[in-house]
């Protein structure tokens, strides 16, 4: 379970790391470690492991502003969800507020 939770909570951070722009994916890894990624429209996550072969399958979807990942292994399943704000951070203790941090900016300048 630990490799299988460490591997969805990878593909979230670097899902929520990037681009707002994230489209619907699964990612198939198989027995020997390789990879396959595929749009997942119409397929459940047991029929994409039967169908190709793999022995772990994630699915990774944006939701409004939340990015999910649903992952399977042939007897176990996981959901993992986060919000895909940028300024999740500010959320921590010590870091302040998303209104401080764009007080903290240096001003732009004045087009003429």
């Amino acid at each position: 379970m630990r490799a299988f939770l460490q591997q969805a909570e990878d593909i979230l951070d670097i899902a929520t790391a990037g681009s707002n722009t994230l489209q619907d994916l699964a990612i198939l890894i198989d027995r020997h470690g390789g990879m396959r990624m595929l749009d997942p429209c119409g397929w459940s996550l047991p029929a994409l492991g039967a169908e190709f072969g793999a022995s772990v399958v994630y699915k990774l979807e944006r939701r409004g502003g939340i990015v999910r990942v649903e992952g399977w292994d042939g007897s176990q399943r996981l959901l993992l969800q986060r919000s895909a704000s940028s300024s999740r951070l500010f959320h921590l203790p010590g870091m302040g507020s998303a209104a401080h941090a764009k007080m903290l900016l240096p001003p732009t300048p004045a087009v003429a």
